[in-house]
């Protein structure tokens, strides 16, 4: 019978998970593209915490931290990694630096992950 209500809860979790998922998927935004294209979901998604922050929490802390400069620290972050900004929320990964990427595609993704601020 345990094994019975932890498959329901399993499955429910999963679902609820595909659902956030999808509601993205369709996304055509530029930033969307390039976090899919360069494997940003392996370790976030957009709104729950994976291995990563998601972009929504990582958003909305910035901006209340930085205020105008928030833009600044999330191309900063990209760009040369991180490591305990988000430890507080039991996120203790390590983000690598993605400079290859360039400062244009850094800033598209950047303003699009604070465009998931509320």
């Amino acid at each position: 019978m345990k094994l019975k209500g932890l498959m329901v809860v399993v499955a429910g979790a999963s679902l609820m998970f595909a659902v956030s998922q999808t509601s993205f998927a369709g996304d055509k935004s530029e930033g969307y593209k390039l976090v899919k294209a360069n494997g940003c979901l392996a370790c976030h998604a957009v709104d729950q915490n994976k291995v990563g922050p998601s972009y929504k929490l990582i958003a909305e802390t910035n901006k209340k931290e930085y205020g105008k400069d928030a833009l600044k620290e999330i191309e900063k972050a990209i760009e040369k990694g991180s490591k305990g900004k988000y430890k507080k929320y039991g996120i203790t990964a390590v983000m690598p630096p993605y400079n290859y990427l360039g400062k244009q595609k850094i800033e598209t993704i950047a303003k699009w992950i604070l465009s998931l601020s509320k």
